[in-house]
């Protein structure tokens, strides 16, 4: 039955069936599932909020279930796409396409999402187009189809969840349901367990088979959220059964891909970050650099690789590890090499006669100033005579008794310092006089 009101939300109906779209969006929504993972928890909290600021952008009447222009597309396109909230959306499902992916083979979820967002895939999910799959999904959606298509991705994930779905009409005997398959987190991640038709009597939870306290209770409720990396037991105690699950719990690591376009740094070039991680003594360990510092009251991460290829940096405290990634380092590129104010190579004669001197620069569009910096620069004169001469520096100056004569100035064997280390860049600079 399901199955029938998620194809009848997204196929082409008459705009006469807009008028019972409420009564699907009721149906698609009436399951109700514990969410058992912290990836699709977090899912479904993003979904509720944009679903409830979606219905104050509606006019969404509560009491009555209405919505004012049912056949309305233009609120669509200006919360999904102009005020973007699709990409909210779509940032979820990257997360969730990711865990999907991170499950293991033996798991039928893994191909379940694959099936049950297939088209997503094909539209922009697969290749992480945010903006093929906003106008796929979102683009001239009639408003009641829109409240539609919210609940059906909200079905779909209580689907991943257990694949059990109970209606909140189905009766229930007393249980005490937690997580008894294996489940991975990160520190500093937050995950609410509920007890179902139970009563919570005691809670102990064990790091490396150590009691400790990364946890809090709350009536029925507890929240875990793990201070350090490693192997975490809970086990928890109700009226009528006892269950145990285990958490592997991994170290925290930088913001996405999608975030941070940092995963790949340059030898030699300073780096900064910050990670939400302050106070106490926290030992920070980098395998590029061995002076990389963090600064504990701003959080910050500070170092300079020294060696090319993959960096791993990590963040212990005595009690274990909270912090663990790494970056890919590169070799810098080839600067390139340009005379500050003289973009075609040449200048005037009377002009020159004006200058006392000229800027040598080494520069790069992908990095500020500060990483390359000319050090000497042998430069040869072509006039009337030819001189050649060493000069330390980066600046050019001309003797003033060659400036009536000179034809060419060639600049070469510039030695250039790129990060830590120099390099010579044997390709001439000839700057003709006019």
């Amino acid at each position: 039955m399901y199955l029938i009101f998620l194809v009848l939300s997204v196929i082409q109906i008459p705009i006469g069936w807009l008028k019972v779209s409420p009564g699907i969006q009721t149906y698609i929504g009436k399951p109700k599932s514990i969410f058992q993972d912290t990836t699709l928890l977090q899912t479904e909290k993003v979904l509720n909020k944009i679903d409830n600021d979606f219905k104050v952008a509606l006019g969404y009447n509560e009491e009555t279930g209405k919505i004012p222009e049912i056949n309305s597309y233009s609120i669509t396109d200006k919360f999904f796409i102009d005020e973007a909230n699709a990409n909210i959306v779509f940032g979820q499902l990257i997360k969730l396409n990711q865990w999907a992916e991170d499950l293991p083979a033996v798991d039928t979820r893994k191909e379940l999402f694959k099936k049950m967002f297939a088209q997503d895939l094909e539209n922009g999910l697969s290749s992480r187009n945010g903006t093929q799959w906003s106008v796929y999904k979102w683009k001239h959606v009639p408003a009641g189809f829109a409240r539609n298509l919210l609940e059906e991705i909200k079905l779909r994930l209580k689907l991943l969840n257990t694949g059990n779905l109970e209606e909140t009409e189905t009766s229930e005997e007393p249980s005490f349901t937690l997580m008894t398959e294996y489940a991975s987190m990160r520190v500093g991640d937050e995950a609410t367990l509920t007890t179902k038709g139970d009563t919570l009597i005691s809670l102990e939870v064990l790091r490396n088979n150590i009691p400790t306290n990364d946890f809090k209770i709350d009536g029925n409720s507890f929240v875990i959220k793990p201070q350090f990396a490693g192997t975490y037991i809970v086990n928890a105690k109700g009226l009528s059964k006892n269950e145990s699950m285990i958490i592997e719990v991994l170290p925290a690591g930088f913001p996405s891909k999608e975030a941070l376009p940092f995963r790949v740094c340059y030898k030699g070039v300073n780096y900064y970050q910050t990670i939400p991680f302050k106070g106490g003594e926290l030992k920070l360990s980098c395998s590029a650099d061995p002076k990389a510092s963090f600064d504990s009251e701003t959080g910050k991460i500070s170092f300079r690789p020294n060696n090319v290829g993959w960096c791993s940096i990590k963040l212990n405290q005595k009690e274990g590890l909270l912090f663990f990634d790494s970056v890919f380092v590169k070799p810098l590129p080839e600067p390139i090499l340009q005379i500050r104010g003289l973009t075609n190579l040449s200048i005037a004669r009377k002009r020159l006669l004006q200058t006392d001197k000229f800027v040598l620069e080494a520069t790069h569009p992908s990095f500020e100033n500060g990483v390359f910096e000319v050090k000497s620069f042998n430069k040869r004169s072509v006039g009337k005579i030819t001189t050649i001469s060493k000069v330390n520096g980066n600046e050019i100056s001309i003797d003033p008794s060659e400036k009536p004569f000179i034809k060419y100035l060639i600049l070469y064997d510039v030695e250039v310092r790129m990060g830590v280390e120099t390099q010579k860049i044997e390709q001439p600079i000839i700057i003709q006089i006019n």
